[in-house]
């Protein structure tokens, strides 16, 4: 009897070992296997979007990166498709796909957008998602796989739900020419005092100290430069509008601060910058104001400009460049000192540190699709997929305790966050378009300091109206925190 019992056992594992065998592909199956996730369907085709790589080597690590869950996932299909990077033109397609059900089935964000099309209805709530075990992290809790501030960021701020994953965060960098800071026996500067001086000696030693991109709002360098500095000027006077205590202002946060005047840009308070940027931009390449970014980094690589701002996501340019004869390091923007504003933090306040390369599911995919778009996110939000990201896209990852590859070392955060960041497209865009349109003529000299803070308060203060109206937030009803 014992011998029988034992023999059926036998046969019951043996049969229990090539049922799981065959579910998880050519994978061995254990326990913790991921390849035993996902949807239990015959066949599912997939299609995953991302915004339109600058370059082939990243198209194939992304298709590397299907390849892998593919590999674990025999019957699924997943097809790459491309959206456009452009940021207008990126909105447009998103937007019409998500309305007219035609987008992919994977499609990229922006992490305020999926906020805007979670509350239209657009996209798929993944909140409850969020509170299962990710079983390409070792079982573990997918919201705690993440880094909490961040992740935080990506809860709609009203409702607090989840509509996307992020997979990278942004910090932004003074690159510079190791060879010509030595030749002139120049230090990394850590002041604003101390890079003014920098740029001064190599001024006078016949260099261009800067490639400073202006040509369009899209450029950024003049948005990266004044949030840092405004954020070390007038942080701490709305940081009260933090109603979720999640060091940063939400759009109904910025909208409040400007309703009850916290915020106003006729102010020096939130104005200070004004002067600092102009008297920096004496060490600029010349004709910054026609300067597109790609044109900037390609004057620092050629050594013809010192120093140039990029982000983490400029890196792999920037080191496969055949042009650049030269050794090159990166340190952060200097902060400012109160010889140059009285109401200084006297400390680094990094731009970056939010959510990048979002991506959500269309609510019209339902059924296997949709278990199976679901279990994919958990792998891209994976330590395998943030190491190859990291050593190969020089992804910066949104995960918590996966450390960065050698090559982003000079990345890690040095300062605070910034809190407010009002002036960015996806907040403000026209706001966005006359920090640099109007402040082009303020920089040339056409327009007054004056002129450039009222029109740009003025914009902000409209735009702001709009968004209380629109979402019926008011001081009463804690603009959308209160039922």
């Amino acid at each position: 009897m014992f011998k029988r019992k034992s023999a059926l056992l036998s046969m019951t594992l043996i049969l229990s070992l090539v049922l799981a065998g065959c579910s998880s592909g050519n994978n061995s199956g254990t326990n913790n296997d991921p390849a035993s996730a996902g949807t239990g369907a015959e066949s599912v085709d997939l299609t995953f979007a991302v915004e339109t790589p600058k370059d082939e080597e990243t198209k194939q690590v992304w298709q590397e990166i299907i390849d892998g869950y593919t590999s674990k996932h025999q019957n699924v299909s997943i097809k790459l498709d491309y959206a456009p990077s452009d940021g207008d033109s990126f909105r447009t397609w998103l937007t019409t796909g998500l309305i007219g059900g035609t987008s992919p089935d994977i499609i990229p964000s922006r992490y305020t957008w999926t906020h805007e099309d979670l509350n239209k209805d657009l996209l798929t709530d993944l909140t409850a998602e969020y509170d299962k075990p990710n079983p390409y992290a070792g079982d573990r809790i997918w919201k705690e796989t993440f880094t909490q501030s961040i992740l935080n960021e990506m809860k709609n701020p009203i409702s607090e739900k989840l509509a996307g994953i992020t997979l990278q965060t942004l910090s932004i960098r003074v690159f510079y020419n190791q060879e010509l800071f030595q030749k002139n026996n120049l230090e990394i500067p850590k002041t604003w005092t101390e890079f003014l001086d920098v740029q001064a000696k190599l001024k006078e030693a016949g260099v261009t100290p800067f490639a400073f991109a202006n040509s369009k709002p899209g450029d950024n360098h003049l948005l990266w430069a004044v949030n840092m500095m405004t954020n070390q000027i007038a942080a701490e006077k709305v940081r009260s509008y933090d109603f979720n205590d999640n060091k940063q202002l939400e759009l109904n946060e910025i909208a409040a601060s400007v309703n009850e005047g916290a915020v106003n840009l006729e102010s020096a308070d939130w104005t200070g910058f004004m002067p600092i940027i102009k008297d920096w931009s004496q060490y600029w390449a010349k004709g910054y104001n026609a300067m597109s970014g790609d044109a900037a980094k390609e004057m620092f690589l050629r050594g013809d400009a010192a120093m140039v701002l990029a982000g983490n996501f400029e890196l792999k340019t920037i080191q496969d460049s055949k042009a650049r004869k030269f050794e090159f390091g990166t340190f952060a923007l200097p902060y400012l000192t109160k010889q140059q504003n009285p109401n200084a933090a006297e400390t680094n306040y990094e731009l970056g540190g939010y959510p990048d390369l979002v991506f959500a599911i269309p609510k019209k995919v339902t059924g296997d699709k949709l278990e199976t778009a679901v279990d994919f996110l958990k792998y891209l939000s994976s330590p395998e997929v943030a190491t190859l990201m990291g050593n190969k896209m020089y992804v910066t990852t949104t995960l918590a305790n996966v450390d960065l590859p050698v090559n982003l070392s000079g990345f890690q955060f040095v300062g605070q966050r910034i809190l407010v960041n009002f002036y960015a497209a996806h907040i403000d865009k026209r706001l966005n378009e006359d920090l640099v349109k109007i402040g082009q003529l303020y920089l040339e000299g056409s327009v007054t300091e004056e002129k450039y803070k009222s029109e740009m308060q003025k914009t902000l203060k409209k735009d702001m109206e709009t968004v209380l109206k629109t979402n019926n937030w008011t001081k009463e009803n804690g603009y959308g925190t209160k039922e």
